[in-house]
């Protein structure tokens, strides 16, 4: 393979004893993943278990950090192209000639300095780099010019002299031969695999096609890798090389590699593509195409942001945003599951040309593409013509437009309307109408899906209803975006839930802390937030404060003293994190940052320059050295006024290694029923993921604080409109301090918290929250020959599947503690990040954990059952299916469950630990 050249309280022990013993999955071998290109998407390769690279573009592969993937280093040994740092050394004298097809040199073995050579020169670097193993490539290229039995033996000789150097030097190397089959009986005690391409599917580098073995070269080197495996017992991996367009193809020869025997890898023949191989990544992103924006702070107010990522993300998928002046230049297949086409504004004539061109390629790599507005100059263009678009002349009508046909899919929040002034004829020439329009005799499919993905039109996507009424989605962005993308089924990595409950958690922003309240006594607000909240509340919560308002050196330092004595108070409770709400509380991030400080674009600090660094790592280190009990630390940033930071902003919360979050305009009510008023979990930017909250606070309800100060009660339609019929967010109480300094806004907290805590949830802090929506970005799922394996899952624990994928077995997964059904989805509950999941047609009548409030920390199978253990906040509380015949005991106590209801068992233990938990079962 030429390659150089191209291309994560408390702990209980659950324990179940169950009559039989249960089966362990059967190993299936190692994946091996082959990546030569530069920036390898790591996020997806985590699913292998080996991964050879190139360490020109991995130069630090400690860095990774990949916990259960291995990186080998690609090394040729037979040759050596001129880019390579080491190239210069060779001395010409040992070059023997050039291998065309791939622009490199071959180097003559049978030199005696050349194992000290390649040592020294070529491993040695790469050894102190932390490389541990190597894939020596390029091993038959002897053959090119040894020409004679004796001079091929004696270049034969020269490379088992390299094994040894390299045994000799590094004891613990790991080898890994491209072919090789000559110098195996030698050699074979320090390989760890064989490796071997081309056995059904090829390609000719020389003529740059790709090609179908033929019979006589596979049987020849089928033969050689039986005997390599069988002889030598030696692992042996398959490459070969499909069009990245023909996935399917991929797939099939994947499956006949791995009928024969071998270990699959199926990619394009630069090995800078996602191929398939022992597993397959499901790719989860989707390239989102936008107009180009006029600067960083832009794309938070664009329409695939503030209404296409949620769809996108309950579906699993991860949405990346580019415009037509930053596409991506790599392959796509395998790495993105489509392209979602979503334009505000014409691109100048260059852009067009770029985008289409792009388009195109992405068209004939069988990339599905969706459309939210079919741009004119596209349909008009080449492009438009192939995907099948035709424009007829428009026949002269006084009729009004009628819907002539219309799909289920349409008329999801707002019925289709007929415009005349949108109508224009348009046909497509294959594909399934969804919605069509008539005028007269002329008729415009304003949308389809189609052979290459679908579209439809602006008119029909969104509409804005008259007013302030807000924005409503007429077509079903779920179903729209699964079937035009083509995305599949797939265990969704889910944020909202954990251990089978819905997660509930709380944060403060600290605006208004020294205001007084109209309470009894006009307490400080802080005050109010210490003794009404924080005393009588005792569930995960995380607390900011403004510097500005409460540093003797900030705008009230005659209140300091108190104030600082308060959030001292609430910073000591064990059930509050620490959080910052800035130094000075920018209204306006951009502008604040552009040098407009001085325009009222955050508090008014006499003296004071804006300054990132200050607003950030100053007021942590104020709340963190003032405030702080000993050993606390400060886990949040808060985003203050727009909640729009730069990427400079996000870039020092990413280096104090503290979560961020706020910004999202989820504030969906019986008023704005409606999905549009729900925002996806954050928007990715240059300097780090901005994570937003998942809900609104008293803010929006109370009209911008000019009332009804009870407003926030409000958000509990909020929370109930977010979990029926969907899912689409956990419980977030999110308030400013000033809500307590009125009445009414105390009473309507008081009256959110009571309807939270009535609900069956997992209380979790923010912070908790935030790295479960990283996690979102970069889990890998990959399908396996026996199910589904995650990887990467470090913080987010819960998989989401519809129905009619089937329930978790358990009995033959990894990692996989239980699961609950609910809504028509299976939220199944992992215990490690990497985990195997395998699935039955209906769920067995095992006992299983069903759901807990606290988070499931290990899971294992003991001899006669399972075994948990489990992390909470709060007192725990959990649930068992089918444990009705069994005694669940702690620390040796019998324990009763409060109830049985329809084959479900509810326990609850006040301490927060109990170890053991056990519950054993006869029968």
């Amino acid at each position: 393979m030429k390659k150089s050249h191209i291309f994560w309280s408390c702990l209980v022990w659950l324990g179940l004893v169950a009559p039989a013993a249960l089966a362990v999955p059967a190993n299936e071998g190692p994946a091996v993943a082959f990546y030569y290109g530069d920036n390898p998407p790591w996020s997806e390769l985590q699913a292998f278990d080996l991964v050879v690279v190139d360490p020109d573009h991995v130069p630090d592969p400690k860095a990774i950090g990949l916990t259960h993937t291995r990186l080998a280093a690609y090394v040729a040994l037979g040759e050596v192209q001129p880019s390579r740092g080491y190239a210069t050394k060779i001395p010409a004298t040992w070059l023997v000639g050039e291998n065309k097809d791939w622009g490199s040199r071959l180097i003559d073995q049978s030199r005696p300095e050349w194992p000290r050579f390649f040592t020294d020169s070529v491993i040695a670097p790469l050894w102190d780099k932390g490389y541990r193993t190597f894939f020596l490539d390029t091993l038959d290229s002897y053959h090119l010019f040894a020409k004679t039995p004796e001079t091929r033996a004696i270049q034969e000789a020269g490379m088992v002299a390299v094994m040894e150097a390299l045994a000799t030097r590094y004891p613990d190397i790991k080898l890994i031969f491209n072919r090789g089959f000559e110098i195996l009986p030698q050699t074979h005690k320090r390989v760890e695999m064989v490796v071997a391409e081309s056995l059904f599917q090829g390609f000719d580098a020389g003529k740059g096609q790709y090609k179908v073995v033929p019979a006589e070269d596979r049987e020849w080197l089928t033969g050689q890798l039986r005997r390599a495996n069988e002889a030598y017992q030696l692992p042996v991996v398959v490459i070969d090389y499909v069009p990245p367009a023909e996935r399917e193809l991929a797939r099939a020869t994947a499956k006949r590699i791995k009928d024969a025997g071998f270990t699959p890898w199926v990619a394009t023949p630069d090995l800078a593509s996602l191929g398939v191989g022992a597993v397959e990544v499901m790719p989860r992103r989707v390239a989102v195409i936008h107009s180009v924006l006029k600067d960083d702070y832009a794309l938070r107010q664009m329409a695939p942001v503030r209404y296409g990522a949620m769809p996108l993300q309950y579906l699993g998928f991860i949405p990346e945003y580019f415009d037509a002046q930053h596409l991506p230049g790599f392959s796509l297949p395998g790495r993105y599951a489509a392209v979602l086409l979503w334009l505000d504004a014409t691109p100048s004539e260059a852009d067009q040309r770029v985008l289409l061109a792009w388009l195109e390629k992405q068209r004939a790599d069988q990339v599905p593409i969706a459309m939210l507005g079919a741009p004119t100059f596209l349909m008009e263009a080449p492009l438009g013509k192939k995907l099948g678009f035709s424009l007829p002349p428009a026949r002269a009508s006084t009729q009004p437009v009628r819907v002539a046909q219309k799909d289920a899919m349409l008329g999801y929040e707002r019925a289709v309307s007929a415009p005349v002034d949108d109508f224009y004829p348009l046909a497509i020439q294959l594909g399934r109408p969804l919605l069509q329009l008539a005028r007269g005799s002329d008729t415009q499919v304003a949308a389809a899906l189609t052979p290459w993905g679908g579209y439809v039109l602006t008119t029909h996507s969104l509409v804005a209803l008259p007013g302030e009424s807000g924005i409503r989605w007429v077509i079903d962005p779920f179903a729209f975006f699964k079937q035009a993308l083509r995305l599949p089924d797939l265990p969704v990595p889910d944020v909202s839930t954990e251990s089978g409950r819905r997660m509930l958690m709380v944060h403060m922003d600290g605006d208004g802390f020294i205001s007084r309240s109209e309470l009894p006594g006009n307490p400080m607000a802080g005050a109010v937030v210490r003794d009404r909240i924080v005393k009588t509340y005792p569930i995960p919560m995380t607390i900011s404060v403004i510097e500005a308002e409460l540093s003797p050196q900030g705008l009230y330092p005659g209140l300091s003293s108190a104030a600082e004595k308060i959030a001292k108070d609430i910073f000591a409770a064990p059930n509050v994190a620490m959080a910052s709400h800035s130094y000075s509380h920018p209204f306006v991030w951009r502008k604040a940052s552009a040098d407009d400080a001085n325009e009222g674009y955050n508090l008014r600090l006499p003296g004071y320059q804006f300054d990132l660094q200050r607003e950030i790592e100053g007021s942590i280190s104020y709340i963190e050295d003032r405030l702080a009990p000993p050993g606390k630390k400060v886990s949040m940033f808060f985003w203050t006024g727009d909640c729009i930071p730069g990427s400079d902003a996000l870039s020092w919360t990413k280096k104090l290694q503290v979560q961020n979050m706020n910004g999202g305009d989820t504030i969906a009510t019986r008023s704005q029923p409606t999905v549009t008023q729900v925002e996806g979990l954050g928007v990715p930017r240059a300097g780090g993921y901005q994570v937003f909250a998942p809900n609104q606070n008293e803010n929006v309800y109370t009209n911008n604080w000019t009332g009804p100060f009870y407003g926030f009660e409000r958000v509990i339609e909020t929370f109930e409109f977010t979990e029926t019929p969907k899912r689409l967010k956990p419980i977030n109480i999110y308030f400013h301090t000033y809500l307590t300094t009125k009445a009414a806004g105390m009473k309507s907290l008081d009256k959110v918290f009571t309807y939270a805590l009535a609900q069956e949830t997992t209380p979790v802090y923010v912070a908790d929250y935030a790295r479960k929506v990283l996690d979102f970005q970069t889990v890998a799922v990959a399908r396996t020959a026996s199910g589904w394996r995650v990887r990467g899952a470090h913080d987010l624990r819960t998989l989401r599947l519809p129905a009619s994928m089937g329930a978790p077995d358990l009995a033959t997964s990894e990692s996989v503690a239980g699961f609950a059904s609910y809504q028509g989805s299976v939220y199944a509950h992992l215990s490690a990040g990497s985990a195997e999941l395998a699935l039955r047609d209906t769920a067995s009548d095992a006992v299983r954990l069903v759901s807990a409030n606290g988070r499931i920390e290990g899971f294992e199978r003991v001899p006669n059952g399972y075994r948990w253990s489990l992390s909470a906040y709060v007192p725990l509380r959990f649930t068992l299916a089918n444990a009705q015949a069994c005694q669940v005991r702690v620390g040796g106590r019998l324990l009763a469950p409060k109830r049985h209801v329809d084959g479900l068992s509810f326990f609850e233990i006040q301490d927060h630990v109990a170890r053991p938990l056990e519950a054993i079962c006869r029968g």
